[in-house]
């Protein structure tokens, strides 16, 4: 059983805290501290069943949401996080790629505008509407 992250002291009557001490002896339970929790589960259980309008609605909505759990669908976490891990390198790499790839092309064209080895972009759109018959935007 977990143990609760803030103790917490509970006053019992008398009578109820003997009829628990009574359970522990006869072995129901194996201390004062899992017959109490016993105890709050069974109430939870009953309040539950109260919102949903019945024991019998209760058990129907849990054996659904039971049923609703396909652990053959469940992933290893590691290994979920390991190829998340995998693909953020790469998506990296991909990066570093792109921008390599850009910073070639702006040297291209540095290059070219400074040797004069390039065409006037608008003499260059003017002869492919030429070509293809297209107007003006």
């Amino acid at each position: 059983m977990n143990k609760p992250l803030n103790p917490v002291t509970v006053t019992l009557s008398a009578e109820d805290a003997a009829d628990l001490q009574a359970r522990v002896e006869r072995g129901e339970f194996a201390s004062l501290d899992e017959g109490v929790a016993a105890e709050l589960a069974e109430l939870n259980y009953r309040r539950a069943a109260e919102i949903v309008g019945g024991a019998d609605k209760l058990e129907a909505l849990l054996d659904r949401l039971e049923v609703e759990d396909d652990p053959s669908s469940d992933v290893d976490a590691f290994e979920f996080l390991g190829g998340l891990r995998a693909e953020y390198a790469r998506m990296t790499k991909d990066s570093e790629t792109a921008a390599n790839d850009v910073d070639a092309v702006r040297k291209s064209i540095e290059a070219s505008i400074a040797e004069g080895d390039y065409e006037d972009a608008e003499i260059v759109r003017n002869r492919l509407r030429q070509r293809y018959g297209e107007t003006d935007d």
